[in-house]
């Protein structure tokens, strides 16, 4: 186990770029000329690298979703009514909702994590208790969260990670629930990346001008209030930025990393959560796959600053895993291409990528008639 700002979870070890090598060694001999796959090619190849293993398994991929309500929604940052976000955590809990039919569709286990939900639960909601409080404070004038609540939050996440690797998973997706967090994802995003606003606060679930721009002036009001003339640790971020479920995918985070688990990203506040996980451990980012890039603004500044791939440019912005579910055939195809493939050899053919990688060097030389 390793400490940092009070948070302690699995140590990450770095990833094996001999595995990497490897795989590309692997790659070369499939039947078709080198790189013709893309980046389904690299996505196996990074994938090598976290398993250290140049035929590397993904093994029971699990969705968590965790939910959480926010104090910001006293200012109108969304026109959704918050009482969506226990509504619809029962609903994804029992199979309803995009992540639930697609989760279903691919056999993909899949929890709900009430983080921070202003309801109670009943049992036969299904819904997972990791409860640390019935929603965030307002960040527009007060921290989110205490360090303490922050810290529990992690907790709840690292725990619930370190389950599911015990059970044998080693690939996770995180999706999220709560109506209003795009706005503590965007004030982490313009924390983090210190972007101007505009880059770093989008429509959400469709806003119109004005109502946008009073968005952008509540994420710029909170951002300045918690960090102007002050350095923050990322744990002092998530709590005075941040939610319950950002929080608790923090933790998760960090802990399926130091598990050697392949982490599937959904959209723009999951990124946000990595973004804090990465800062406070940058070994996280070599654990990441981007599995698509959203419409928000920040998502690609997130993306970028991470040094992550999106798979999937669909204009995809619904959030609760649903991105990363939806890419996870893709995902699985990557690594059915380094194993399952014939080689050359396996299909007595002459070798192409010999024969390209001689042609390529002596390209000054060739004559053609």
């Amino acid at each position: 186990m390793v400490e940092r700002c009070g948070f302690a979870y699995t140590e990450p070890r770095p990833v094996a770029e001999a595995a990497a090598e490897a795989a590309w060694k692997r790659l070369d001999q499939k039947c078709m000329p080198p790189r013709a796959m893309g980046l389904l090619e690299r996505i196996a190849v990074r994938i090598a690298a976290i398993q250290g293993t140049a035929a590397p398994q993904l093994t029971n991929p699990t969705v968590f979703i965790a939910a959480g309500d926010h104090g910001v929604m006293a200012h109108n940052v969304s026109f959704s009514p918050q009482a969506i976000t226990w509504q619809h955590s029962i609903n994804m809990a029992k199979g309803g909702g995009m992540c639930g039919l697609f989760a279903r569709k691919y056999s993909m286990p899949l929890c709900v994590f009430d983080v921070g939900v202003n309801h109670d639960f009943a049992p036969e909601d299904g819904v997972i208790n990791c409860k640390v409080a019935y929603g965030t404070e307002d960040m527009a004038s007060v921290a989110a969260m205490s360090d303490e609540q922050c810290l529990k939050a992690m907790e709840w996440g690292r725990i619930k990670v370190a389950e599911l690797a015990a059970s044998g998973c080693n690939c996770i997706i995180f999706g999220e629930m709560g109506i209003g967090n795009t706005t503590p994802a965007s004030a982490i995003t313009m924390a983090v990346l210190r972007q101007p606003v505009e880059k770093c606060v989008g429509s959400g679930t469709g806003m119109g001008p004005k109502a946008l721009e009073h968005k952008r002036q509540i994420v710029k009001q909170a951002v300045e209030l918690h960090t102007q003339g002050r350095e923050c640790s990322a744990v002092e971020l998530m709590a005075r930025l941040g939610g319950y479920e950002l929080a608790f995918m923090m933790g998760g985070m960090l802990e399926a990393a130091g598990q050697g688990m392949v982490i599937l990203l959904d959209g723009f506040i999951v990124t946000a959560a990595a973004l804090l996980a990465n800062m406070l451990d940058d070994r996280l980012s070599s654990y990441l796959l981007a599995c698509h890039v959203s419409n928000e603004p920040g998502h690609s500044l997130q993306l970028a600053s991470l040094g992550l791939e999106p798979l999937l440019r669909a204009g995809l912005c619904l959030g609760e895993g649903s991105g990363a579910i939806v890419a996870w055939p893709l995902i699985k195809a990557s690594v059915d291409i380094l194993n399952e493939m014939n080689s050359y050899d396996e299909g007595c053919l002459d070798n192409a990528t010999e024969a390209l990688q001689q042609a390529k060097a002596q390209d000054e030389t060739l004559k053609f008639s």
